[in-house]
Formats: C-alpha cells, structure tokens, sequence
C-alpha cells in the first residue's frame, strides 16, 4: 500500500483500531495509516503494511491517538503553548493532511525563527531528529513540526539545548510555509523512496546526508548539523 508520510507527521493518527469492544486494546496491534503534516501535496512517500504493528520512537502509538481521548487533548495543549511562545512569529496551523508551520510574519535572511529543545534521547524513529553519529531526540513543538523541501527556507545550527535553532535562509514572507531540509541533520533515511516537495530543486529521493552530502553542503553551506562537518 502507498502512504504519504512526513517525518513530523502528527503523532501517527490511526484509522481504526483492531479490536472488538470487549477486547482490551493491544498495543501496536492495529491497522493505520500515516496522515501526512505535509500541505499542497509536498510530502514523502513510503510504503507500509497496514495491518502490521508500527514502530515509533517513543511509548506513543497511532492506538494512543486515536482510542484515548487524553492523547490529543496532550497535543492540543502542546500546540496551544507553542502558538502562545511564539505568536506574532509564527503558528502551527492543522491542515486536512495533518500539520505544518507558517510564518506569522515576514524575516530576512539570516534571522533567527525559532529554535528547539531536545526532550529525550531515544532511539531513531519516524519523529527524531539526528543531532550526532550516535544521537536522535525528540524534540519540542513547534520545530517538530517542521515540514521538508529540498529547498528549504529554513537552516539549521546545533544549539545548547541539544538540538538545533532554525534561521532564515532566505526572505520569508508572511503567510509561506516554513520549510527545512532533512537531509542537513540526518546521515541516513530509510523508508522514503520518493520525495515529492515539489520544489524545482527536488532530489527526488530521500537517503540523508550520506547520500546527498556534497549537495547538501553546496546548497546550505553552515547550515548542516555540526557531527555532519566532521
């Protein structure tokens, strides 16, 4: 089956939950299916069996999602207190497919817009970013929600919050979609056959740094995660 996937996909929604009503829910045993944070088509492409137990990076499932009422009442505050640091900045905005960032405001290149904080190490799933070699984390809303392009408008550098603080690559107008590039943080991406952001500078496959590495570096020059200029 074809799933459209982004990375910052919203916590995994699942369509239906396999089980009867008088079976307790078992966890991971389920049929779902990615909903895409991705707006105007720009997303990735994997493919997945839906009837087979999904893996995420953290003690959070799509069954979390969509059979227990208190999952998205925790995200939706998440979401209300990213809104309220960072109004007149910028905004999460929920779209049919799921959820992206956009620009409150205009910046210049070379302006700070945000930045993140890593909330746990864990191991490397659908929802970490890479911040070394050996090294993936969570982390806070709203960077996590950050869309991909291949020309993205939005670079990042490492920061003392053991993730990455995100600048304007270029002009940003208000109302644009905020963008980053994956592949400036992440050595490998498996999955992703296809990238569709829809950019004139598409790669047309997701595989990380260690695939794209030279343009990578040409294209974003500083901004690439630290561990990558090694």
């Amino acid at each position: 089956m074809m799933i459209r996937v982004s990375r910052w996909t919203t916590r995994i929604y699942s369509i239906s939950c396999a089980r009867s009503p008088n079976v307790p829910a078992a966890r991971g045993n389920y049929k779902a299916v990615y909903i895409t944070a991705q707006r105007r088509g720009a997303a990735l492409i994997a493919r997945a069996d839906a009837d087979r137990p999904m893996h995420t990076s953290t003690s959070t499932t799509a069954h979390d999602a969509h059979c227990d009422p208190s999952f998205n009442d925790n995200l939706q505050g998440e979401i209300d207190d990213a809104n309220e640091r960072y109004r007149g900045m910028l905004k999460i905005n929920r779209t049919p497919f799921g959820y992206g960032l956009e620009a409150s405001r205009s910046f210049r290149e070379g302006d700070k817009v945000m930045s993140s904080k890593a909330l746990e190490v864990t191991p490397v799933g659908s929802h970490t970013v890479q911040t070394g070699w050996d090294r993936h984390v969570l982390i806070d809303l709203p960077a996590r929600f950050v869309n991909h392009s291949c020309d993205a408008n939005l670079g990042i550098k490492d920061n003392i919050g053991g993730a990455y603080d995100f600048f304007a690559l270029k002009e940003i107008e208000e109302g644009s979609e905020l963008l980053w590039d994956y592949e400036t943080s992440e050595y490998e991406i498996g999955s992703f056959e296809t990238c569709l952001c829809g950019s004139q500078r598409c790669r047309g496959s997701l595989g990380g740094f260690k695939k794209h590495g030279d343009q990578i570096k040409n294209f974003y020059g500083e901004y690439v995660a630290d561990y990558l200029k090694e």
